[in-house]
């Protein structure tokens, strides 16, 4: 198959050089690439283009990396009537790096590793296979360190979580005497999540936030090391302040001192990520990681799923084109105001930020602090998508300006929520949050946008709580969705999906626009003819792009 791709490449230079009649690179380096690519991909690895050296300002024409966005290698291309050889001796004098690099003109490459030159013809297939080979297996020190940290921490969190998990059940069990500052602050923030996530949520959903809080508060450190989002935020403070309470002292020294090795690794592969786009998926594989050794068996149905970045793109144009066909509007335009109800680790809204025009810096920043909203249920995900906004808007207007829009809070259950038990006076570490969801709930929203997830474990929270109902919602499906219905079997339109929609059918304004993912159950399936004539009923036109999938 490998010798198979190689002719292929032969064919792609031969087209390109036929219908262009031209040997520059520019233009026949894409079918190199190609074939890069299809290499990289067989060791899980990715070819970057226009790939930023570590450690310089210069640009090669890709770079190798896993997905941790650790680098394996770089690629350059040259034309075919450059002197390869003078090209090659210009790029290393100005600081390319020779630990693992192809130099190629379309008819010879060169590679170097670890100062060792080879070339070969690259009319001779065998041989360029066999440097291909080379060359995608190679892995740098820093790469086997950051392997190697990665399954040391998988191995050692389970018996550390065990640890945290033990003496923070026995100071719950003790008096309030045994370590009454940590009773009373667990209790606040117990209370706060009541309110904004479920008001039935146990302990130890609560201590799970505690673990993974401390667990992962320097990662997020280490990445973003210019946000203050840890002393800033409410949410996180309230964790921090019960961290303080027990995880200090030899205790904490303990702890750390098994996963220390990773944190370093972290902190050395962070600080060699130059782009926020870099940071933010390093970041987001961390978050995928993380869950992998902290519950390896229900990682997969813990919402580490993410929506591809190409799709969220073609979401927000078409979503900003449909505005502006029907409504006379834009995305960037005062008073459209746009939701993210599950914004996960932010990529809608970092993405937005992305598609948005920001040539008018006071209508860009405007929009930032007024009309972009986002709820998030999970606490990690949450940090992350607070980490990734900021940092998306700093990259954009080369200033730092907090996201007061995303919410903590279950977007299913927060108007019954928000009158629980009516204790948010009593709180500090609640009046910030329930500010924002207050504030959030009074706009009238134009366009709600995003993936909800498609089963409530989702949502964080232990097993039994997993698909727990959702009593205003759930009405309103039993009231709209199922009576209009004909079907016998109608239980799956309580899925997260149908709850989803129920929601943001009754929450959007007039002249607005729901854009979500979701399974494709509601086109055909007997069972959603209620949802359908609903739909039909409150919708004047419904624009839907079958990928033939299904969850």
């Amino acid at each position: 198959m490998s010798i198979q791709k190689i002719n292929e490449y032969y064919k792609c230079v031969e087209s390109v050089k036929r219908f262009s009649d031209t040997n520059k690179e520019s233009s026949i380096r894409r079918c190199f690439a190609n074939l890069i690519a299809y290499y990289a991909e067989k060791k899980n690895l990715l070819l970057v283009d226009e790939f930023q050296i570590e450690g310089t300002r210069k640009i090669a024409d890709g770079g190798l990396i896993d997905k941790n966005r650790v680098i394996y290698g770089y690629w350059e291309a040259k034309d075919t009537k450059d002197d390869l050889e003078k090209e090659i001796q210009n790029k290393i004098k100005i600081g390319y790096p020779t630990f693992n690099i192809i130099f190629e003109n379309s008819e010879i490459a060169v590679l170097y590793q670890n100062d060792v030159r080879e070339q070969c013809n690259i009319s001779d297939a065998k041989a360029l296979d066999k440097m291909f080979n080379k060359f995608i297996t190679y892995e740098t020190e820093k790469a086997k360190n950051f392997k190697e940290a990665l399954v040391k921490f998988r191995n050692n969190t389970p018996e550390i979580i065990k640890i945290l998990e033990k003496v923070i059940a026995e100071m719950g069990k003790k008096e309030a005497k045994y370590n009454p500052d940590f009773v009373e602050k667990r209790e606040k923030f117990y209370e706060l999540c009541k309110i904004c996530i479920n008001p039935q949520i146990n302990y130890k959903d609560i201590d799970e936030m505690i673990i993974q809080h401390i667990l992962t508060e320097d990662v997020f450190k280490n990445v973003f090391t210019e946000s203050q989002f840890h002393e800033e935020n409410n949410i996180a403070q309230s964790l921090i302040a019960i961290e303080k309470t027990f995880f200090i002292g030899d205790f904490k020294r303990n702890i750390t001192n098994k996963i220390s090795s990773y944190y370093t690794a972290i902190k050395e592969h962070a600080s060699s990520l130059h782009s926020y786009k870099e940071k933010q998926s390093f970041l987001k594989n961390l978050y995928e990681e993380f869950y992998k050794a902290y519950n390896p068996k229900n990682a997969d149905k813990l919402g580490i799923v993410y929506t591809p970045s190409e799709v969220v793109s073609f979401m927000l144009k078409m979503t900003d084109a449909l505005l502006e066909k029907h409504f006379d509007k834009n995305l960037i335009d005062k008073n459209v105001h746009i939701l993210d109800p599950a914004t996960g680790t932010g990529t809608f809204i970092t993405d937005l930020l992305d598609y948005l025009p920001h040539n008018n810096k006071e209508k860009f920043i405007y929009k930032y602090k007024n009309e972009i909203h986002a709820n998030e249920v999970a606490i990690l995900p949450y940090y992350i998508a607070y980490l990734n906004i900021e940092n998306t808007f700093l990259q954009k207007m080369q200033e730092s300006m907090s996201f007061d829009n995303l919410c903590w809070v279950d977007t299913l259950d927060n108007v019954e929520a928000l009158k629980y038990a009516g204790k948010q006076s009593d709180m500090f570490e609640l009046a910030e949050n329930t500010k924002r969801i207050k504030a959030q709930n009074k706009q009238k929203i134009s366009v709600i946008i995003g993936n909800p997830p498609y089963n409530a474990r989702q949502q964080n929270f232990n097993d039994q709580n997993a698909n727990r109902l959702y009593k205003n919602i759930d009405e309103r499906i039993k009231e709209t969705f199922i009576k209009q219905g004909s079907a016998q079997n109608q239980i799956v339109l309580y899925d997260m999906y149908v709850r989803f929609y129920a929601w943001a059918m009754d929450r959007i304004d007039k002249n607005s626009i729901i854009a979500f993912i979701t399974n494709r159950s509601f086109i055909e399936s007997k069972s959603f003819d209620g949802f359908r004539k609903i739909v039909q009923n409150e919708f004047d036109e419904i624009y839907i792009i079958d990928l033939k999938g299904d969850v």
